[in-house]
């Protein structure tokens, strides 16, 4: 015999660890979508009219919030970046894009001219894959912390709930046997 308070408890536990597992797969797909995105340098913008100009300004939005400008200015992407280097190599990269050339072409170059220090997005290899698997190995740990606590939550409740069951019995049984003398008792008196 189970009370509906305690079965209540129990359902409850059960229904919050599956929105908690949810929310944590929900995270950790997030966390890779934007990720991608971030390295492909994919969004979702509405489109001019004139699409070569769109593509050619999107090209060099990429361009400019990938590398860093060489100037010796303090670390900042060419896009942030004030001086007149910065707008030198916005226009040279215009005129690039302009003559065909691709966006990888451009900043291979322009890394291979500069040097690899100059380039503003965590390459993934080596010890960055650590900076990237990081989030989601987080909340993996946490996750299994939390799976943890809430089976042990659990079980510490459903041995509560056995152990009123049996003081409820016991304690019904030795009512019936009061009960019981009392009414012996009564029928002997009468």
């Amino acid at each position: 015999m189970k009370t509906g308070r305690l079965e209540r408890i129990t359902t409850s536990n059960e229904f919050l660890f599956l929105n908690f597992v949810s929310i944590v797969a929900l995270l950790v797909v997030c966390g890779f979508t934007v990720t991608v995105c971030a390295q492909t340098g994919e969004s979702q913008v509405t489109e001019p009219k004139d699409m070569k100009d769109a593509t050619v300004k999107s090209d060099l939005d990429e361009l400019l919030t990938t590398v860093y400008c060489y100037c010796g200015c303090v670390r900042e992407t060419i896009e942030v970046c004030t001086c007149g280097t910065a707008m030198d190599i916005e226009n040279d990269f215009r005129d690039r894009l302009l003559a065909g050339e691709t966006v990888v072409q451009i900043r291979t170059d322009y890394l291979d001219t500069y040097g690899p220090q100059y380039y503003a997005v965590m390459p993934v290899e080596g010890i960055n894959l650590l900076a990237y698997a990081m989030p989601v190995i987080i909340l993996v740990v946490i996750g299994g912390f939390a799976f943890v606590v809430l089976r042990r939550l659990m079980q510490r409740t459903e041995a509560a709930a056995d152990t009123h069951e049996n003081s409820v019995a016991q304690v019904s049984d030795e009512t019936v046997q009061q009960v019981e003398a009392e009414l012996e008792r009564y029928k002997r008196e009468s």
